[in-house]
């Protein structure tokens, strides 16, 4: 995979294309995607730092989802810290040197490998938990699991990202420094096998379980069912808009090298925009976080310094829904129901 950052290529990967480009004498649109860049780093940085602080303050850590949350949150984190650097090299060059450039690019391809990982887990634990139904699959083994999960997350996304890290160096273009990983034949195959095995390979996981969840879901009378439902199509909206286009598009300038200029702006526009979109994607998890009622309080409660919120403390922990326990908890609101009928109907019998 290749990150757009230098004046004369539109797709780093391949240097022929760069040639076309530059006889094409097409605009590029550093300084649009250097802006958007900081601005997509101004809130990611507030919105994922705000839910990191939730998450460890006010959440329970030993619940499954809110464990993926936070790792979700620090590579987002991980992936954000790299933009202002991107955006330095649109609106000038590069001049943090080449050790800088090797750790930019591992970090950068890490925490979008990261995410995409974690973000099929987290479909995965939702899938096992709300349709399987496993007696065996107890809470415990679940957060096990999802440590694992974690774990395994950081060291396939650091090692999948490794090759282009090492490959990374400053070069010089048409007089102006830039951070780029060489290229070759071999390297496009390695991207292809990266993009089989973790864009669309994840992404079939994330529609089969998704479509399988939903059914559950739609069928369960759970008092919290249609706000699950938002939460999940929100996630898989977002993981479509974000990053689908920008896959495509880059296969797209991968195989079609047309001479044609008119062409090549158009495919340019699209690929900046589409660039812009997946980018912004670190923003999203936040935002469906707010989604739960509880996590609105929350943050009301922060932003308007409440002292409801520290009278809560981890009281209020145990009675929030997760989208793991909703069918639990309503099997459990029916028990509850009918045990209290037999309780009344014993008060009314005459003694």
């Amino acid at each position: 995979m290749a990150v757009d950052n230098n004046s004369n290529s539109m797709n780093d990967s391949y240097s022929d294309y760069g040639e076309l480009i530059t006889m094409c004498n097409l605009k590029l649109y550093h300084q649009i995607t250097a802006a958007s860049f900081i601005i997509i780093f101004c809130f990611s940085l507030l919105m994922n730092s705000l839910l990191l602080y939730i998450l460890a303050r006010f959440e329970d850590l030993n619940r499954v989802t809110m464990f993926f949350l936070l790792n979700l949150a620090i590579f987002d984190l991980l992936f954000t810290i790299t933009l202002p650097l991107w955006a330095t090299d649109h609106f000038y060059q590069w001049v943090f040197g080449n050790i800088a450039c090797k750790i930019l690019i591992w970090t950068y391809f890490m925490g979008i490998y990261g995410s995409l990982i974690l973000l099929t887990a987290m479909t995965v634990d939702r899938y096992f938990a709300i349709v399987v139904r496993s007696p065996w699959l107890t809470h415990q083994r679940r957060l096990n699991l999802a440590r694992a999960a974690c774990i395994c997350a950081w060291l396939i996304s650091g090692g999948a990202c490794l090759k282009e890290a090492l490959s990374s160096k400053v070069i010089l273009v048409d007089q102006i420094f830039t951070c780029n990983a060489e290229s070759s034949e071999e390297d496009k195959t390695g991207y292809y096998t990266q993009f089989a095995l973790l864009f669309l390979l994840p992404l079939l996981i994330i529609i089969f379980c998704y479509s399988r969840i939903l059914h559950t879901l739609m069928s369960t009378s759970a008092r919290q069912k249609y706000r699950t439902v938002l939460v999940v199509l929100g996630i898989v909206v977002a993981f479509f808009i974000c990053w689908g286009p920008y896959h495509i598009v880059m296969i797209v300038t991968a195989v079609q090298l047309s001479p044609d200029c008119v062409r090549r702006n158009k495919l340019h526009q699209s690929f900046v925009i589409c660039q812009i979109f997946a980018y912004s994607h670190c923003c999203v998890n936040p935002v469906l976080y707010m989604l739960r009622k509880k996590s609105r309080t929350i943050l009301s409660s922060i932003l308007f310094c409440s002292p409801e919120l520290r009278q809560a403390g981890p009281e209020g922990r145990a009675n929030d829904f997760s989208h793991s326990n909703i069918l639990q908890h309503s099997v459990v609101d029916r028990a509850d129901v009918c045990k209290t009928k037999e309780q009344n109907v014993t008060e009314l019998k005459p003694v």
